[in-house]
This record gives structure tokens, C-alpha cells and sequence, in this order.
């Protein structure tokens, strides 16, 4: 019985974290992506979240996510700036070559803060939203099994002996 208690608290305790970690980084304004190609594979493995706020200013070097003209996005690193018409050039890191295109600043949705690797698997399949409610009904589903495993039976105990 000992050992069920660690792992449960294990769980318990990872999946609060998880949780609280999740509601604070949408809270901050935080946005998160995740990286579906290995074109910065050297700073961000495919498969990995980033996590991605709106600055005032970009330079060059900074990692940013930008939308795409096709609505999609991606993260890339700054390699060139054109003040005057707005336009930052990217290139991925471990590309050959810089982004055919430029992009505006408009459609910058901002720096990259950290990322976590291969975790974005599972933002590709799931919105941040669908993984708030797992995770909170993750957290209530442990809080019912505590109570029943931590519930004496009423009337004392049922091996004594009379």
C-alpha cells in the first residue's frame, strides 16, 4: 500500500505542476507553438513547443514566430531587418539558405522565450484548451481515487477480535 501512496503522489504532483505551469503561461499572454519541421533543429528539435510573447522591438538574431501567408506559422531567426518598409528576413537555422520571402512585422507574433523538445507532438494533436481539461480532470480523477484510498471503514476495525 506504501508504494501505490508514492507513486500516486508522484502523479499527484507532477500533474498539479503541469497544470499550474499551464494556466500560468496562458495567463502571462504567453502564446505556444509547436515546431513541425527541423529547419532550427539545432536550437529547437523538431516536435518541440516554443513558448512565444509580443515585444515591442525585434533585431536581428532574436527567434521569432510569424504567421505565414498561407495561415500557417513558423519560427525562424531574424537574419536581416528592413526598417523602413517593415520587413524582417529569417532563415532557419539549419537551412542552406535564407526565406524566400520577407516578413512583416504585422505578422510577427513574437520572440521565442524557451522551448521545450518534443513536447509539441502533443500540441499538434491537441489545443492548449483540450490540455487544460485532461489535466484538470486528471487532477479531480486523483482527488476521488485519494479519498477512497485514504476512507477507514466505519465502526472500527473489522479484524479484531472479539
Amino acid at each position: 500500500m506504501k508504494i501505490l501512496n508514492v507513486i500516486y503522489n508522484i502523479i499527484a504532483i507532477t500533474v498539479t505542476l503541469v497544470f499550474l505551469f499551464t494556466v500560468g503561461v496562458m495567463a502571462t499572454g504567453t502564446d505556444v507553438y509547436a515546431v513541425a519541421t527541423p529547419s532550427m533543429a539545432d536550437e529547437i528539435p523538431e516536435g518541440s513547443i516554443v513558448f512565444v510573447r509580443e515585444a515591442e522591438t525585434y533585431g536581428i538574431g532574436d527567434v521569432i514566430n510569424a504567421v505565414l501567408p498561407s495561415g500557417g506559422t513558423f519560427t525562424h531567426r531574424i537574419i536581416d531587418i528592413d526598417s523602413e518598409r517593415q520587413l524582417v528576413y529569417t532563415k532557419g537555422d539549419s537551412n542552406p539558405s535564407a526565406d524566400p520571402l520577407p516578413t512583416s512585422v504585422q505578422n510577427i507574433n513574437g520572440k521565442v522565450v524557451f522551448s521545450v523538445p518534443y513536447l509539441g507532438m502533443l500540441s499538434l494533436n491537441f489545443n492548449s484548451t483540450t490540455i487544460i481539461f485532461v489535466l484538470a480532470a486528471v487532477l479531480l480523477v486523483l482527488i476521488v481515487v485519494r479519498l477512497i484510498i485514504t476512507r477507514k471503514p466505519k465502526g472500527g476495525n473489522r479484524n479484531e477480535k472479539a
